[in-house]
């Protein structure tokens, strides 16, 4: 399987070759980036944990929102899930004397996995974030007259 594509912003700041960052690429209208819906109280903690650092950096726009939105109901599920299993990762079977994986292990599980899929996307997982360098300046664009420039 092919690694997932990162965003042209990804990919600057990571120092990708010139010629795999779409330099055309459209991009949104500067607004304010706020949730789509109401979150819940977790899923809003999570948001207003991430998402000022991901605007800052220019991973999170207006177009971006609802993705982001699922990310945070996610992590917000898992860490209810976490809290409500405690440190029992297994329940009482229907069958006389047995344990079962607890449910709430599978919903935890679920939304975990859809935290590393949609997470990749914003390089929120150390592996995503490892060919990162943010030290380093975004490279002028290359559309004005710094493309001849080079300034």
């Amino acid at each position: 399987m092919a690694p997932s594509r990162r965003s042209n912003h990804l990919k600057i700041l990571a120092g990708e070759r010139e010629d795999h960052i779409n330099r055309n690429e459209p991009l949104p209208a500067e607004s304010t980036i706020v949730p789509p819906v109401q979150l819940s109280e977790g899923a809003q903690a999570v948001w207003d944990r991430l998402a000022p650092d991901l605007i800052d950096k220019g991973c999170l726009t207006s177009w971006d929102v609802d993705m982001f939105t699922i990310y945070c109901d996610a992590a917000a599920t898992y860490h209810e899930c976490r809290r409500a299993m405690g440190s029992e990762y297994t329940t009482k079977g229907s069958v006389r004397d047995t344990t079962v994986k607890s449910p709430l292990w599978r919903i935890m599980k679920d939304s975990a996995d859809t935290m590393r899929t949609i997470g990749a996307k914003f390089g929120l997982t150390p592996s995503d974030r490892a060919g990162i360098d943010v030290a380093e300046q975004t490279p002028p664009s290359k559309h004005g007259p710094e493309r001849i420039l080079s300034w």
